[in-house]
């Protein structure tokens, strides 16, 4: 690393991606640049990782919230071809869970 600026730089940016400080300090003390290549490639792969499990997370909730909405809808629609009186609409807040 040429200067300590630069040095500052790659630490900031390798600890905003939550890189292990162990993991930092291999980094910036090789003398190999394929280690180099090695660590941040490891680390690039956990990130991907770690992006999936919250992508299947968020889309368990959306399949989770949306059949909610998807019973209260029939749920409603029932009830307007059965007779009944129709109620007021409370808004989108109203009704959580």
């Amino acid at each position: 690393m040429s200067t300590t600026a630069d040095r500052i730089r790659a630490i900031g940016t390798l600890r905003r991606h939550r890189m292990p400080t162990a993991e930092i300090r291999a980094v910036l003390g090789a003398d190999d640049p394929e280690i180099v290549r090695r660590y941040l490639e490891l680390h690039g792969e956990r990130l991907q990782e770690q992006a999936a499990a919250h992508r299947r997370e968020l889309d368990v909730l959306a399949c989770s919230l949306t059949e909610h909405m998807d019973g209260r809808r029939r749920r409603t629609q029932r009830r307007r071809r059965g007779g009944r009186g129709r109620r007021a609409d409370l808004g989108p807040t109203a009704e959580v869970g």
